[in-house]
């Protein structure tokens, strides 16, 4: 049985990502599917200087001292990943794209050891349709990066939240997440 890895990139601990996230482990919990879920907000994970020291010595970590460092193996033995991420100024969270920006230690001598994983998104935005919300760059974003990585996109899911409590309203996307936690079950 392989475990779902899942990182919630909102700062907020009772906001609609974090609603999100937990119907989304609803539906794994049903069959007993695995799961661990990080908050990026409480962690310390510092920005990826580009200094090439895990490139340079295929270490599939990273020379800086953070959290990051304890994520790396987890990440690796895991087959399916989850990103959750409020929308703020068009895009992903910074604790996420943070979290992404390390992910580069994880380059290795036979290319990138950080593929053939089945990833999922679940984005949340203020704005009341897609359009005007900045959740189209960031599904454009997140697809490139599991381009690169040769991960397998399972299901995006992203919908309209502003005041916190909004998720737990919103029926739609909450079935939407539901349905979504359905494909990552063991």
């Amino acid at each position: 049985m392989s475990k779902v890895l899942i990182f919630n990139g909102s700062p907020r601990k009772k906001g609609n990502t974090a609603t999100l996230v937990a119907e989304f482990t609803k539906t794994l919990q049903e069959t007993d599917t695995e799961f661990e879920v990080f908050n990026l907000h409480q962690m310390e994970i510092k920005p990826c200087q580009f200094c090439n020291w895990c490139v340079n010595n295929n270490a599939l970590s990273c020379v800086q001292t953070d959290d990051m460092n304890e994520l790396y193996p987890k990440l690796l033995e895991s087959e399916k990943i989850v990103l959750a991420s409020p929308i703020y100024w068009f895009t992903i969270s910074a604790q996420l794209k943070l979290f992404i920006d390390r992910l580069y230690a994880l380059h290795g001598e036979n290319g990138y050891a950080f593929k053939k994983k089945k990833v999922g998104y679940i984005l949340v935005y203020g704005d009341s349709n897609s359009e005007g919300s900045g959740v189209n760059n960031a599904i454009g974003t997140l697809k490139d990066i599991a381009n690169y990585m040769q991960n397998e996109i399972v299901g995006t899911v992203h919908g309209s939240a502003y005041k916190i409590g909004d998720a737990e309203k919103n029926k739609q996307l909450l079935n939407d997440v539901y349905e979504l936690g359905k494909k990552f079950r063991s």
